[in-house]
């Protein structure tokens, strides 16, 4: 099974924190006709997950998302068990949900960042906690799995600040909590500032991710990768995709793709005006030789957890380490320096 990541890369606004590849406007049709074009080169793949991420897919006006499934079905062979749509919590309303379901997207994933006004405000977001809150709670009402998107160690954020978000999801039930610890990436405003000694950010963030796990871990919820946790089956089907390395194909600029079985990695550059004039889109190309592989394996792998067998000698870092079920993971006081692990067992 295949897994089908469609990349939307219009905002409304950028957010300075934000490098993934988009821009500001609304979603082209055009555009829609070039993701379709791209979508026939893959045609007959048997595809059990599809996942709307961006920018901001929840722009896609109900034409556009139309023509985008028409073209779903008509080239790939469809047997959803999880269709996701990234959004942002002012377009979560009755119209879309009702739209959106009928299509048979499940899975919401609403990027509400944090509950705190201030905070908000902090990582350039427009919309406001109250709105957030309903998001979520129009989202589990009308019926559909839905995950909350959270970022801590963000500037002037306290560990207070963060233990109220932690307090607010536990409260909304959501069935998935994504909470990534922020980080600075080169080319953003964030960056630009933090480099001119303009952004107050958390140096020690150990007890950030042990509050996070700690909390959570408590009200219910199982840390199944780094980032992630989940009520028991709520884990994201597609992301699992990435993380054991299984078969996924991405479409859009900057979108990736990963064909197992050639041990073969291919990127869209990540050029909106490339992709709109070149069929197929211009991609980087890359042959993963055993050293790679093993690279990966250990990398994605030990994110969600791996067998003491794949992991080999676990030397000077298996006291970071711990065995979650069946498999080794890193401690949560330590997953501050995943990287630094990860490089000592390569």
């Amino acid at each position: 099974m295949t897994g089908l990541y469609i990349h939307i890369p219009f905002c409304r606004k950028v957010c300075p924190y934000c490098d993934f590849y988009r821009r500001v406007g609304e979603v082209w049709d055009e555009y829609i006709s070039v993701l379709c074009k791209e979508m026939v080169e893959y045609k007959g793949e048997v595809v059990d997950t599809v996942y709307f991420g961006g920018g901001t897919p929840s722009l896609l006006k109900h034409h556009q998302l139309y023509t985008l499934f028409e073209s779903i079905y008509e080239n790939f062979k469809l047997s959803p068990k999880e269709i996701t749509i990234e959004a942002n919590p002012e377009d979560v309303n009755g119209k879309n949900l009702e739209f959106w379901k009928t299509l048979g997207i499940n899975r919401i994933s609403i990027g509400v960042q944090t509950f705190n006004e201030r905070g908000l405000k902090v990582l350039g977001r427009w919309h406001t906690p109250e709105e957030c809150i309903k998001a979520v709670e129009k989202s589990l009402s009308a019926g559909f799995n839905t995950n909350v998107d959270i970022i801590f160690a963000y500037p002037e954020q306290t560990l207070k600040d963060f233990e109220k978000d932690l307090e607010m999801i536990l409260r909304l039930k959501p069935q998935h909590i994504s909470v990534y610890s922020l980080q600075i990436e080169e080319k953003t405003l964030y960056h630009y500032w933090y480099k001119r000694g303009k952004l107050n950010v958390p140096e020690d963030i150990r007890e950030f991710y042990v509050l996070r796990d700690s909390i959570l871990e408590d009200g219910g919820y199982i840390r199944y990768e780094i980032s992630n946790f989940a009520k028991r089956g709520y884990e994201c089907a597609h992301n699992m995709k990435y993380w054991k390395r299984e078969k996924y194909l991405g479409l859009g600029p900057s979108a990736a793709s990963f064909i197992p079985e050639k041990k073969l990695r291919f990127r869209n550059l990540p050029s909106l005006n490339l992709y709109m004039k070149n069929h197929p889109p211009p991609r980087e190309y890359e042959i993963l030789d055993d050293y790679k592989e093993r690279i990966e394996k250990i990398y994605l792998g030990l994110r969600i957890g791996l067998k003491k067998e794949e992991l080999g000698d676990m030397g000077k870092v298996g006291e970071f380490l711990e065995e979650f079920e069946g498999n080794i993971r890193v401690k949560k006081e330590f997953l501050h320096i995943f990287d630094k692990i990860v490089e000592e067992l390569i």
